[in-house]
């Protein structure tokens, strides 16, 4: 198959904003890597099934409809219309590829290179084959087999999607199950502030900026009832100079309505390290103030110790350099919840 080389523009540009070509090595469909890998006879035990079958089996019986929790009129309609279908089919089992028996992810997207990781997931720069644009796609790193594990990673999905479109908030496109991984298409950012914090100390006017920004994604989300958890510097990314708020895996409804699991210990309240889960609008904005304290001194903070409990209690150590009205802001962003 030969090599050709496409010029795209979209998301390609440097900081003065003027549009920049970028070369792309593509395989016209991705022939090779959606080959089927051949079994021999002697592999096929008593319980195989091929993929075509597999593939036949879910164009006949889709994946049931999931209801989403975090549309706020969910409780008021049926948003379940085949629940009587579904009753025949309690398990939640993914099609482990399209329904042409093709890998979607390579059918539709190219990979250019892994450009972050986690403990659960890792995130690739694509070129989608289509349109011609960059994206970032997420998928889980290890395969879904529990319909309780499945469910529990659609929350970042259903709550992305809920939450609609936001210029402060990684954008959303789609998502899909294969091979009992999970795939989120999303918006492709040029960094997060995790890259940036160890490169160079940041300046009072900008972290103001980034928590000026960030703050308006958590009162957008606030406002329709979620909470993010997870605030913190790497799930903070920048885009042509826009902050944006990322990572929604640890996002739950804000009237306790659905499970609560807390993201980044050193960025979490000591409420929450107690399991008082009774403001949890707050926890988000005492986690900003603690990723700006990080930011802003230049370093990881503690796990443990006396200034992890400080940083609780709104006693920060002065910051030479800065402003008095700027290290109050930061008192008063990680002392902002009620006693226990």
């Amino acid at each position: 198959m030969p090599i050709f080389t496409v010029s795209v523009r979209p998301f390609s540009s440097d900081l003065s904003g003027q549009q920049q070509p970028v070369d792309i090595p593509t395989d016209t469909f991705g022939t090779d890597e959606m080959k089927s890998e051949k079994i021999s006879e002697s592999e096929k035990g008593p319980s195989y099934v091929s993929q075509s079958a597999i593939a036949l089996r879910y164009r006949v019986m889709p994946p049931p409809c999931i209801r989403n929790p975090y549309l706020g009129d969910a409780s008021e309609i049926d948003a379940d219309p085949f629940g009587n279908r579904r009753s025949k089919y309690p398990v939640f089992n993914p099609a482990i590829s399209g329904n042409d028996g093709l890998s979607r992810y390579r059918t539709d997207f190219h990979e250019i290179e892994q450009i972050g990781s986690g403990n659960f997931s890792r995130v690739f720069k694509v070129f989608k084959r289509i349109d011609g644009c960059m994206y970032a796609v997420k998928h889980s790193t290890k395969q879904l087999h529990q319909d309780t594990d499945r469910r529990k990673a659609l929350m970042e999905v259903q709550a992305l999607a809920a939450l609609g479109p936001h210029e402060n908030v990684v954008g959303y496109y789609s998502s899909w199950f294969e091979n009992e991984h999970l795939y989120i298409q999303m918006e492709l950012c040029d960094h997060s502030l995790s890259n940036k914090k160890y490169s160079k100390l940041f300046s009072e006017v900008e972290v103001l900026e980034a928590m000026y920004q960030v703050a308006k994604a958590l009162q957008f989300i606030h406002q329709r009832g979620v909470g993010h958890l997870d605030v913190k510097p790497d799930n903070i990314y920048v885009k042509n100079g826009v902050y944006k708020l990322g990572d929604f895996g640890c996002a739950t409804l804000l009237d306790k309505s659905q499970p609560i699991e807390e993201g980044d210990a050193r960025y979490m309240p000591q409420e929450i390290l107690n399991e008082n889960y009774d403001h949890l609008d707050k926890v988000d904005i005492f986690s900003l103030g603690a990723a700006i304290y990080e930011l802003i001194r230049g370093s990881s903070l503690p796990e443990s110790g006396p200034h992890f409990l400080n940083i609780r209690e709104g006693k920060l150590p002065l910051l030479p350099g800065h402003s008095l009205q700027f290290q109050n802001l930061l008192k008063v962003l990680t002392s902002s919840l009620l006693p226990c």
